[in-house]
């Protein structure tokens, strides 16, 4: 299934100049679908953990020790649900 998505030129400029880098080592073109897998894939941390612990380091101090992790699995269902209710949306489309 195709999905269309906006970005603005910027992001799109920058996502062109990963495509020519990419498309000069594999020696072929490739499609923005390709290059949004590879850097999913290739990212050192989710961006999922870097937006939490952005969000975490604001209650550094407060909260007591081991927090983080309660957090983050909490995080981690809530993705899951929500993947979850978005894969049942489009079964019932």
């Amino acid at each position: 299934m195709t999905t269309t998505i906006q970005i603005d030129d910027y992001t799109k400029k920058k996502l062109f100049k990963i495509k020519l880098r990419l498309e000069e080592q594999k020696g072929s073109g490739i499609s923005y679908n390709e290059i949004i897998e590879y850097l999913i894939n290739n990212q050192k941390k989710t961006l999922l953990e870097k937006k939490n612990l952005k969000e975490f380091r604001r209650f550094e101090g407060i909260l007591p020790k081991g927090t983080l992790n309660i957090y983050l699995k909490e995080k981690r269902k809530d993705l899951e649900n929500e993947e979850k209710r978005a894969q049942l949306k489009t079964q019932q489309n």
